[in-house]
């Protein structure tokens, strides 16, 4: 189960990223608050992500399997995805406030 949870965490977080601004957007649609809880909960989710991707590279140097460290290739690169895709859906909030 541990495996699974680091593979999939960081599109995990992608989806929850994803749900909490459309939530948002549907709340307050076209407001500035809406804009302004977009960008903390970019923030907040990215912070996640990169402690989570830190966690995952530290634990990378230990591993000697070529299983284990394939799985962890592709768990940093599920962080990677995930992080660039939230970046990416912050982007209309940053570019709404200026």
């Amino acid at each position: 189960m541990h495996n699974w949870r680091n593979l999939l965490g960081g599109l995990l977080l992608w989806a929850a990223h994803f749900f909490a601004v459309y939530i948002i957007g549907s709340v307050f649609p076209g407001e500035r608050i809406a804009a302004v809880l977009v960008l903390i909960t970019t923030f907040a989710i990215l912070a996640v992500t990169l402690t989570l991707a830190i966690k995952a590279l530290r634990a990378r140097s230990d591993i000697d399997d070529g299983i284990q460290r394939w799985m962890s290739d592709l768990t940093l690169l599920g962080y990677l995805t995930g992080g660039v895709a939230i970046i990416y859906q912050g982007l209309p909030a940053v570019m709404f406030l200026l």
